[in-house]
């Protein structure tokens, strides 16, 4: 095929280091210069009838892209996948449910639709795989998952195969996680679920896949009647009606400018954290 006389643009001059769009000497150049492979992970899930489905893996993609800018390495194309495990008793009570009930994760009985989630075994052998082709396939020496799921069991995964990998290793960490767009000022205690700070994240990443007018326009946000859940009521201090609270309203407080603040900053740290422990034996 002729050489075009106008070179086409591609995702790589826009600064998208998505390894799909990458020619294999490119991906060679980046392993040497910096050793480091970024994998976005999470799954398609219920966020609430405003938002998109795909919410926790567009941000951890949105969140890989942005990283990978800065740091000109690859990053895995996004696994849409994860777990979740039931709601215990002190959960259920909190969010709203009678301690009886069976909820899994986010599936409420009035969502429309349920979760893509794989069952826990399956979600870690998946990753397993996935960080074996890193690791032993296209000899990546580091990886940095972005997690875009909260589930206990999905990060509590995560941890136990990052300690797995690490313990074996002879050049130092080798592989660690983090979460898409979450300053640690937002995570020192439970995250939100399809609240202010995710909506507007997503809307400022991904344009149009917030809609709230999707929503009530007045009242309270009862959690089990939207799957919205704030921090507070995740760490078992609800409102007394278990509705969601003012500062988590996605209709009172979605903010495109802020989400895009809040995922500058959450990369500024995160940036900082893998030049200081996950390459830093490369130097």
């Amino acid at each position: 095929m002729k050489e075009n006389s106008a070179r086409v643009a591609r995702p790589i001059d826009q600064g998208d280091w998505n390894l799909a769009f990458l020619f294999p000497e490119e991906v060679v150049d980046a392993r040497q210069r910096v050793g480091l492979i970024v994998l976005p992970i999470a799954p398609i899930e219920w966020h609430g009838p405003h938002m998109a489905m795909g919410c926790d893996n567009l941000l951890a993609h949105a969140f890989a892209r942005r990283l990978t800018q800065e740091l000109r390495c690859p990053y895995y194309p996004p696994l849409f996948i994860g777990t979740e495990r039931e709601r215990d008793q002190d959960m259920l009570e909190s969010i709203g449910f009678s301690r009886d009930e069976f909820i899994e994760g986010m599936d409420h009985p009035k969502n429309s639709i349920k979760s893509g989630y794989y069952r826990e075994e399956v979600f870690s052998i998946v990753v397993r795989d996935t960080l074996n082709i890193l690791f032993d396939r296209m000899q990546f020496p580091r990886v940095l998952i972005v997690n875009g799921h909260g589930a206990y069991n999905q990060s509590g995964v995560l941890t136990r195969l990052c300690k797995e990998y690490n313990a074996s290793s002879k050049i130092g960490k080798r592989v660690m996680w983090v979460y898409p767009g979450f300053p640690r000022s937002l995570v020192a205690g439970s995250i939100a679920h399809a609240g202010s700070e995710e909506c507007s994240m997503l809307e400022a990443m991904w344009p149009g896949c917030v809609d709230i007018s999707k929503l009530p326009k007045t009242g309270k946000l009862k959690n089990i009647d939207f799957a919205i859940v704030d921090g507070e009521t995740f760490d078992c201090v609800p409102t007394e009606d278990h509705t969601v609270r003012d500062k988590q309203d996605p209709r009172l407080h979605t903010d495109p400018m802020w989400g895009k603040d809040l995922i500058e900053e959450a990369a500024r740290e995160v940036i900082e954290e893998v030049r200081n422990t996950l390459l830093v034996s490369s130097r």
